[in-house]
């Protein structure tokens, strides 16, 4: 949901609902948006490189035309579902479901570039985020295409430039033994032309089945491919915050991982990648479980 109110000097300001900048680039599902000292954030999405000053109320992007935000914001940042509906919807569950969606009410889960996201959780796994941003941005650099807008950083790679390099280049990003799982990755994917448009079209439970065939891609990763890329919001991906957030909250006890997963489903329904993020943020910014 969102309403441009003005477009001055190429500077377009538009009012969000339910958006925080701080609690959707900061709640673990994307890798490429930093903010600076000013508080400009910027971010790539696809091609574009974008810049964004946020009130508090209304958004400020800065050097962009109306049809440059239609074309890339609106879907990127998901703007066309109503997230107070879906948030009045789960706070009815239960107050620590409430308390969370209360904590991190900004967030809107984004729609990236299924290959982006692909590559950018297989690179999260036993990671932590500086060092998974590190290793993006590394490959983004050294494999990338220039981005719109004059910026200096570089689009994400694609899969053939990532195909056709070789082990030891990859190493460059220093991603370690992920960088197998890279290369070979891309080699699967880089076979046959559109396969990648092909597997998006499939339903999530066939794309979910493909992905788990993947080097190097388990479970979770293949949760978090399907939920931060927008092609299924009913999965709940587990890490170890999750998990304990749900057994501190909910189970009151250690539980399995299966139950957990089984749970969310049956409780949270089709919004459960949704109340996953409001919990992980949640989680994390109350140390909850440690």
């Amino acid at each position: 949901m969102f309403r441009i109110i003005s477009s001055q000097y190429n500077n377009l300001k538009v009012e969000i609902s339910d958006f925080n900048p701080y609690h959707t680039f900061l709640c673990g599902q994307c890798f490429r948006w930093n903010v600076n000292e000013d508080g400009i954030w910027t971010g790539i999405i696809f091609d574009l490189g974008v810049r964004l000053v946020w009130d508090g109320k209304t958004c400020t992007f800065l050097n962009m035309s109306k049809s440059e935000f239609i074309d890339n914001c609106v879907y990127y940042f998901d703007l066309d579902t109503d997230y107070c509906k879906i948030k009045t919807y789960l706070e009815k569950k239960d107050e620590n479901l409430k308390k969370a969606i209360s904590h991190g009410y900004g967030i809107r889960l984004l729609k990236q570039d299924f290959w982006e996201t692909l590559i950018s959780f297989l690179i999260s796994q036993n990671n932590n985020i500086p060092r998974i941003k590190q290793i993006i941005e590394s490959l983004c650099s050294h494999f990338g295409l220039p981005v719109k807008g004059g910026f200096t950083q570089k689009t994400f790679p694609g899969i053939s430039a990532l195909a056709n390099a070789s082990l030891s280049d990859l190493n460059i990003c220093r991603g370690g033994y992920r960088c197998r799982y890279i290369s070979k990755t891309a080699a699967i994917l880089n076979q046959t032309p559109f396969m990648l448009s092909h597997i998006q079209k499939l339903p999530p439970a066939e794309i979910r089945k493909f992905l788990l065939s993947l080097p190097g891609i388990g479970e979770k990763v293949a949760d978090c491919i399907l939920l931060y890329s927008g092609l299924d919001r009913s999965v709940f991906p587990i890490d170890r915050w999750v998990k304990r957030v749900i057994e501190t909250l909910y189970f009151k006890r250690e539980t399995d991982v299966n139950s957990i997963r089984e749970f969310a489903r049956d409780y949270f329904g089709d919004y459960a990648g949704i109340a996953q993020q409001y919990l992980f943020y949640y989680a994390r910014q109350q140390k909850i479980g440690i």
